[in-house]
């Protein structure tokens, strides 16, 4: 979610290798790494990030080619569109894009040329703060609240419906589909953090990617080892020093690192703290395909699991 300092120099590379993608088009050549043929006929889908591309996907199903621009285990906050990304983005007739700062890149390549029509997939999701540059921002991380994740499929259902009447009734079916599937996993997650004492549901994250997880769920977030809703900040030593004096007050039993980020402060300040380390949340990613967290219902069971294990 780069708004600061690394935009500039993102839209510049953006808009050279989107030039670049014309001239090789124009010369009748391929790129080094091509996007995928989306298979002939069907609606040409691109979602910006890795959670929009797995919502999008329950929804469309084989029904649409789906492109995912933002790979598991990236780090959506220095994500930098390649060749094959712009090509993609070019030939979509429709773009899913999650909004609130996570994918600003994006309006750099749009102004490049690409004519697909452009849908933010979060809209209508109430938004908590967090802060990033010492300015107050909106948080980018809804994906954690399987309500909000509910609204996201249903903007994503009507937004398939109106660019694929024909299959208007698939679509919306396997919409309500999903969204049972979501009550369900809420009322699991609830289940597994019943299992931590009250007194016991404190957070302390590597950086505040769990806000809504923790307002769904009934835990707290006493405080981050970066704290920023973006992973491009850096703690001063003085946030360093208040966070361990918090952890020791508040009896905290553990920091969760996540898995698409370098958890190596965050290790060294557990250690410091003499509390349990779990570097394999998943924050800002899913997990990769076939590892049982590769959707968003996987996902929260995953983290959920890894939470109550290490604060009972």
């Amino acid at each position: 979610m780069s708004r600061g300092r690394k935009l500039i120099p993102r839209l510049v590379t953006v808009c050279a290798v989107a030039g670049a993608v014309a001239l090789i088009a124009a010369c009748g050549g391929k790129s080094s790494a091509p996007a995928a043929t989306p298979s002939a006929g069907k609606l040409k889908v691109v979602a910006t990030t890795v959670q929009v591309a797995a919502l999008t996907k329950e929804v469309g199903g084989d029904r649409i080619a789906l492109t995912g621009l933002i790979p598991a285990g990236a780090d959506p906050h220095d994500f930098e569109p390649r060749a094959s990304d712009l090509a993609a983005i070019e030939d979509a007739q429709l773009i899913l894009r999650h909004g609130i700062g996570m994918d600003a890149w994006l309006d750099g390549t749009l102004r490049a040329g690409a004519r697909a029509r452009v849908v933010t997939v979060t809209d209508g999701i109430p938004l908590l703060k967090g802060e990033e540059s010492g300015k107050q921002v909106d948080d980018p991380h809804v994906w954690h609240d399987p309500e909000d994740d509910k609204i996201m499929v249903a903007n994503i259902a009507a937004t398939l419906d109106a660019a694929d009447p024909a299959n208007k009734a698939q679509y919306d079916a396997a919409a309500a589909a999903y969204e049972q599937k979501l009550d369900e996993t809420k009322r699991q997650v609830q289940a597994i953090i019943n299992e931590i004492t009250p007194d016991g549901r404190k957070l302390v994250t590597n950086h505040d990617a769990f806000g809504y997880f923790a307002r769904a769920f009934g835990l707290q977030v006493v405080g981050a080892v970066i704290p920023s809703v973006s992973t491009e900040a850096e703690p001063s030593a003085q946030d360093t020093a208040a966070l361990l004096d918090t952890i020791k007050k508040e009896n905290v039993k553990a920091i969760f690192a996540e898995s698409s980020v370098n958890a190596k402060l965050a290790t060294t300040l557990a250690d410091d703290a003499g509390v349990k380390i779990v570097d394999d949340l998943y924050g800002d990613s899913l997990g990769k395909p076939g590892s049982g967290a590769d959707t968003i219902d996987g996902m929260l069971l995953a983290n959920a699991r890894k939470i109550a294990d290490a604060l009972k």
